[in-house]
């Protein structure tokens, strides 16, 4: 019995042994990794959560990010330099933290051309070397171009999701030109080729089937078809034919999707945003393997010239991490910094700065923080008082790391015009921020991570033209924030859309005498009075922005606008001759050159040249088609005419005047219920009282015996201007059409 009891023992023992083992993923072979020439592919994957995609145990179907991982090694714990893109994708490029660089925020700041980046390397040693990029933040003049053969920033065949957001192309027409480039490669020649991704990005947008599967979730829908794209671009025949080919899909950085407040990224520097997908293909290198140890995006320059057999040259803080898949330990305790500053660059609140050491992370800013991610992964826990040793540690090795890279407040600062600050103010990576208060007295984000979402929230009620409902948010956000200037030029912006100048003026004016120099509100000022029939005072401060700020072509073009409507066309030609020949490439300046010189002068030809160039230029130039489409009617080219104004509205859906003038012109030429369904839309959209629209929508219903309709139109149109004559006529033919002679005599 004793015998039976010790080998049911033994017995319980082994199957303890085999159930152990096969709960536990089976460790990677290790062996070491051949270091020399290869061909190197970086995939690099926008606004990417780790835990939304199916190797970090996400429920989304990310088969081929799934793949990568079972072929190769999967980083539990990359983490980004900072939690925007310029950034990030400079630290991965380069090997350098952001106080080394320079580059600590979108659009403002760019790559010295001094500072070698990893395809500078490359190209000498004769790789071929090419970028496809699919954001505007990365456009060639922030200087990630250096190194690179091909630079293919060129987002034409993309969209702009809404006015505030980056111009992008989708990942489909990234990886179509892509593939384009691989193409044309010889078998022998040996490249490093750089695919950037920016669809999760808001807004979120995915095409079907993506829309359908993940309607209630379009962020993670816009990832799901993200990987069906990087999986396109894996199956390339350049890519499939190279057994040598190193694969290496990271983030830039993550989304915060309402944690900690925060609805988007960059302005809190939790993990929500700061931790990062790695994947690495690397040949030689284990299969199924996992990482646990704590790693950087600067780790991926020295990696990737460890595996080409090149030494790292300069102060770089990165480590490669091929010892680690060879199974070497990484230094214990190893620090990993990050950034963000974008909250002083836009509102001139605190930079927050990071430290993460193994399991422990510190925010330095206006009240630290320290958290033991292993035990609180979200971060929901402070123990900066719990645990004030930890804290201080942590606070003096970021002290110290911060010393020994010289300048920690360098910046690269590009050149900026006041068209490109407007921009980067409307995007959000620039505002009445960069203080000059003192640090410590500046706000801590966490703490007003409110102000910013209700103006984020603002801006879209903004773009939906939910006018009132803007104005009612702006105005409760400035009753916390009374100087914030972004809330006060976003409340001109609803006052203007409701035609409340007089109040418009009030608030361009105070916010202006906290901020005089700010260009775009005092075009915003001119609006006002331009609008409000004080064209003399408008021109004044179009012509004063003008003399301080001589390349702002908006200014330009209003300066023209004006002198027209005073009734002084030579001087309106002159302006615009002199834009011409200043901005001969702006399709701005070309459709208001052919639409106030050429056309009112008979050549016609030029005209519709310019503008077709124009237009292809800037596809999403709502004006161009407005005054191509008028041109070819003149011509009485009117299905030319009404294709063209459907291609603008396949660009621009929600444009107003686009939907007006298709509306009108199918009205007049018996379009039925397409004319009516656009000049509905026309009026649901606009800004202003469009009387023509409402007399065309009016005309329509009274043709098909819809009188009561009718009239309710034409008595929209009297409300605001009683003597209209061509209001009250049709008011009478369709009350006599109706039966009522008497009322409508």
């Amino acid at each position: 019995m004793k015998r039976f009891a010790g080998f049911a023992l033994i017995l319980l023992a082994i199957l303890l042994v085999a159930w152990t083992l096969a709960k536990k993923p089976p460790r990677a072979e290790v062996s070491s990794i051949v270091r020399g020439p290869r061909s190197v592919l970086l995939v690099t994957v926008d606004t990417t959560r780790p835990d939304h995609l199916s190797p970090y145990g996400a429920d989304i179907e990310t088969p081929t990010m799934e793949s990568l991982a079972q072929e190769g090694t999967l980083f539990d714990h990359a983490y980004a330099v900072a939690p925007i893109t310029l950034v990030a994708h400079t630290a991965i490029n380069t090997g350098l933290l952001p106080p080394q660089s320079g580059v600590r925020n979108n659009g403002i700041h760019y790559l010295k051309p001094e500072i070698t980046t990893l395809a500078e390397r490359l190209v000498r040693k004769g790789y071929r070397t090419a970028a496809f990029i699919s954001g505007a933040v990365l456009n060639h003049r922030y200087g990630l171009n250096q190194g690179f053969e091909v630079y293919d920033d060129q987002l034409a065949p993309g969209h702009q999701k809404g006015r505030r957001m980056v111009p992008d192309r989708p990942a489909g027409a990234t990886v179509k030109a892509a593939a384009q480039y691989l193409d044309g490669l010889k078998d022998d020649e040996q490249f490093f080729v750089w695919v950037h991704f920016y669809d999760p990005h808001a807004a979120y947008n995915p095409p079907p089937p993506f829309r359908d599967t993940y309607r209630d979730r379009l962020y993670d829908g816009e990832i799901a078809y993200m990987d069906s794209q990087l999986g396109r671009l894996l199956g390339h025949r350049a890519i499939v034919a190279r057994k040598d080919l190193a694969v290496i899909m990271v983030g830039d950085h993550g989304e915060s999707l309402g944690e900690h407040g925060e609805q988007t990224h960059a302005i809190l520097a939790y993990n929500s945003t700061l931790h990062v997908p790695l994947l690495m293909k690397i040949p030689g290198g284990p299969e199924g393997g996992r990482i646990q140890a704590p790693v950087s995006q600067i780790d991926l320059f020295p990696t990737i010239l460890d595996l080409l057999g090149l030494e790292v040259e300069g102060d770089r803080r990165g480590l490669s991490l091929l010892p680690l898949l060879e199974g070497s330990p990484f230094p214990s305790r190893r620090p990993i910094y990050a950034e963000t500053y974008l909250p002083f660059y836009t509102y001139g609140w605190a930079k927050l700065r990071v430290l993460i050491e193994g399991r422990w992370k510190f925010i330095d800013g206006p009240g630290p923080e320290l958290y033991d991610l292993k035990r609180d992964p979200r971060e929901l826990s402070n123990l900066d008082h719990k645990e004030p040793g930890m804290a201080h540690d942590l606070a003096r090795d970021l002290r110290e790391l911060e010393k020994s890279v010289g300048n920690t407040e360098k910046e690269q600062q590009l050149a900026l015009d006041s068209e490109a600050i407007a921009n980067l103010r409307s995007l959000g990576y620039l505002g009445g921020g960069g203080s000059t208060a003192p640090e410590a007295s500046r706000p801590n984000p966490r703490d007003v991570i409110g102000l910013h979402v209700d103006l984020e929230n603002a801006r879209r009620l903004l773009d939906s033209r939910l006018y009132r409902a803007a104005e009612e948010r702006l105005r409760r956000l400035l009753g916390r924030d009374r100087n914030n200037v972004e809330g006060m030029a976003e409340l001109v912006n609803a006052l203007l859309g409701q035609s409340k100048l007089d109040d418009a003026r009030t608030w361009a004016e105070r916010a202006l005498k906290l901020d005089p120099s700010d260009t775009m509100l005092q075009m915003e000022l001119a609006t006002v009075e331009q609008r409000a029939g004080n064209r003399e005072k408008a021109l004044k401060i179009v012509r004063r922005i003008r003399e301080v700020d001589p390349p702002f072509v908006p200014a330009g073009l209003q300066e023209a606008g004006i002198l027209r409507r005073l009734g002084r066309g030579a001087e309106a030609q002159a302006v615009l001759e002199k834009a011409l020949r200043t901005w001969p490439d702006d399709p701005r300046v070309g459709v208001a050159y052919a639409q106030w010189v050429e056309i009112p002068q008979g050549a016609v030809k030029p005209a519709e040249n310019r503008l077709r160039a124009s237009l292809e230029k800037n596809p999403s130039l709502v004006n161009g088609y407005l005054v191509l489409g008028t041109l070819l009617e003149m011509q009485n080219r009117l299905d030319e005419a009404g294709t063209l104004y459907r291609e603008g509205l396949g660009v621009v859906p929600d444009d107003a005047s686009l939907h007006a003038q298709l509306g009108l012109l199918l009205a007049r030429t018996g379009g039925g219920p397409e004319a009516e369904a656009h000049l509905r839309e026309a009026l649901r959209l606009t800004d202003g009282p469009r009387s023509d629209v409402r007399l065309a929508l009016g005309s329509l219903l009274s043709d098909t015996g819809r009188f009561k309709e009718a009239m309710a139109q034409y008595d929209a149109i009297l409300d605001g201007d009683p003597g209209n004559p061509a209001a009250r006529n049709n008011q009478a033919i369709a009350l006599f059409s109706s039966g009522r002679g008497a009322e409508a005599l």
